[in-house]
């Protein structure tokens, strides 16, 4: 770790926090430096070899017959992993990964060391994560609100908007194009690129089981809530067009997590608007929220409509608005038709789609004219009766389901019960 800062801090500079990121030397993309977090990460996703999914049985490497001395092992283990994440959150490293994020202001298709140093990145960010969800004691479910994290590492990534990451996927993803818009002959981003994208998005799902309110917070941001609705939708249109089924899964679950219980967030599918000041004083290319400045022109991809009202010499107010279709909720009621047949598939895609209508009239609306809501009313009746659910049921499904489904009333309440000091999840079904 001390090396690793080491490299960061010969390339990345102590800046004023409205500067973040921009004086940041492209020496710190070289191998070395992206060595160093590949073996970190891969270091901390040994320690906990048996949680590659968040929530499952978790085993150490340290194990004896005897269980007071395996208990006092274990112990030992926590608080050293909990100090060193103490340690790596306060000794600035995130900071450095923050700037060298930020500085990320355009496509890394033909810069395969960027986006190996970008996909390492995300991966330690990802892996330290999982391992402070584990050894600080947190419960499986995401809908937990004791959550105290004595590392100080949520608080850290909540100040950061999660490193810049949400920044980085955006400008790589939707540069100067739509990926919609690209030939079928062309490839709209290069391997590197989309493996920078699923370390990105998995970051993002550990964070929500960290705390799921500083993910929803965080990503409801005004501007941060219409470029991550971007980076999924150009995701899920390359997921439907290429073979990229880990990705996909990812980035449903994403979704989830982000409108679960959250009116605000559900609002997936309408025209948003928002108002960022950029300082148009300059002839050089700056990145200032979500809003590209060349040459006092202003460049938003994706967008119906883009009005631009100059005031003054050196201050420009730029209003978007967004409604491009279709939609993340139709986009999701599209995938196919796998995703509405397979049980391990429709484990993976409904408590999304349910999570993103739960309460919603306007979003049931949309999903009617795309499937039958009978689908999700069986899925439900299903699920509250099968103690055995897939990790992506089981973490986002656990919520109150009392809903009218094409005219089926489901009323039914599902709540979590521990199982045991693993804390295991099964679903009861309640008669109202």
């Amino acid at each position: 770790m001390d090396l690793l800062l080491h490299q960061l801090t010969l390339y990345v500079p102590d800046e004023d926090k409205s500067i973040f990121g921009r004086s940041v030397n492209k020496l710190v993309f070289e191998g070395f430096t992206t060595g160093l977090l590949q073996t970190i990460a891969t270091i901390l996703g040994s320690l906990w070899p048996h949680i590659s999914e968040p929530g499952q049985a978790e085993k150490t490497w340290i194990s004896s017959p005897d269980a007071k001395v395996k208990s006092s092992a274990t112990e030992s283990f926590n608080t050293r992993t909990q100090d060193l994440i103490s340690y790596v959150v306060n000794m600035g490293l995130i900071d450095k990964l923050y700037g060298c994020f930020l500085s990320i202001q355009g496509p890394v298709d033909e810069h395969p060391k960027m986006s190996a140093f970008l996909q390492q990145a995300s991966a330690l960010l990802h892996n330290m994560c999982k391992l402070c969800f584990v050894v600080t004691g947190r419960a499986p479910s995401i809908f937990n609100n004791k959550r105290q994290d004595p590392t100080g590492l949520t608080a850290l990534l909540q100040s950061t908007d999660l490193v810049g990451v949400v920044h980085t996927l955006y400008c790589i993803l939707l540069h100067s194009f739509l990926p919609e818009s690209a030939s079928q002959s062309q490839e709209p981003y290069s391997p590197g690129v989309i493996q920078v994208a699923l370390q990105g998005i998995r970051f993002l799902n550990s964070f929500a089981l960290l705390d799921l309110s500083a993910f929803q917070s965080v990503l409801g941001a005004e501007g941060l809530s219409l470029a991550f609705r971007h980076i999924v939708s150009s995701l899920l249109w390359y997921c439907t067009q290429h073979s990229s089924e880990e990705l996909l899964h990812e980035v449903i679950i994403c979704v989830g997590y982000f409108t679960v219980n959250h009116p605000d967030n559900q609002d997936i599918n309408f025209t948003h608007s928002f108002v960022v000041i950029v300082d148009n004083g300059s002839s050089e290319k700056l990145h200032l929220g979500l809003i590209k400045v060349v040459n006092y022109h202003f460049v938003y991809p994706g967008c119906s409509n883009l009005e631009c009202i100059i005031k003054g010499e050196a201050i420009g107010r730029v209003i978007v608005q967004s409604g491009r279709q279709p939609s993340v909720l139709q986009k999701l009621c599209q995938l196919p038709f796998q995703y509405f047949s397979h049980p391990r598939l429709i484990r993976v895609l409904f408590p999304s789609l349910i999570s993103a209508c739960y309460n919603n009239s306007q979003n049931k609306v949309i999903l009617q004219q795309e499937m039958s809501c009978v689908l999700l009313a069986t899925f439900i009746q299903t699920e509250s009766i099968n103690v055995r659910h897939t990790f992506e049921s089981r973490e986002i499904f656990a919520i109150v389901v009392e809903a009218e489904w094409g005219g089926h009333r489901v009323r039914q309440r599902l709540r979590v019960l521990p199982e045991g000091p693993r804390a295991g999840r099964c679903a009861e079904r309640l008669k109202m």
